[in-house]
């Protein structure tokens, strides 16, 4: 895997569109931004090397983005949900998990699957709903003293 494609990309993804949204959300004097990371920030391990620095790097951003839109009324969190089943066969995830799986001798969905009931305190792995919920949540003003925030949707896998 490419160390410096995933650290360019993803970090500038995340400036970008958060550079444009709160355009937006300064003159209305409040918002919300939710960004996206993985426990890959908080993990050691071989072939995630670039992928890894770049969640911690999208956290520090997005802690650090919460400093500087706070006084404008926007909040940012960063979701760090555990891979997510649904979603694997149609995103990033794969590629990422795909080698360990390979020096594993097994497919990514059995790893997973073994992953979820062994190293989860829930013995399983979150829901794209479960994710989703939680966004909407964050993103709703029941939420609105939560800001710089980096949420743990791991079921157990990192534990805070």
């Amino acid at each position: 895997m490419d160390y410096a494609h995933p650290i360019t990309a993803y970090t500038r993804t995340n400036f970008l569109t958060a550079k444009a949204a709160a355009r937006h959300m300064v003159t209305h004097g409040s918002g919300v931004i939710l960004t996206l990371s993985t426990p890959g920030s908080r993990m050691a391990g071989q072939g995630f090397l670039g992928y890894g620095v770049t969640c911690g790097a999208i956290e520090t951003f997005s802690r650090i983005l919460a400093g500087e839109l706070g006084p404008n009324g926007i909040r940012v969190i960063c979701l760090r949900p555990h891979a997510i089943p649904e979603a694997v066969a149609t995103s990033h995830t794969r590629e990422v998990f795909s080698g360990f799986a390979e020096r594993a001798g097994t497919t990514v969905e059995d790893m997973l699957s073994k992953w979820a009931r062994t190293a989860t305190l829930l013995g399983r792995l979150p829901t794209l709903a479960e994710v989703a919920d939680f966004a909407a949540f964050v993103a709703s003003d029941r939420a609105g003293a939560m800001t710089g925030a980096i949420a743990n949707l791991t079921c157990g896998s990192l534990v805070d």
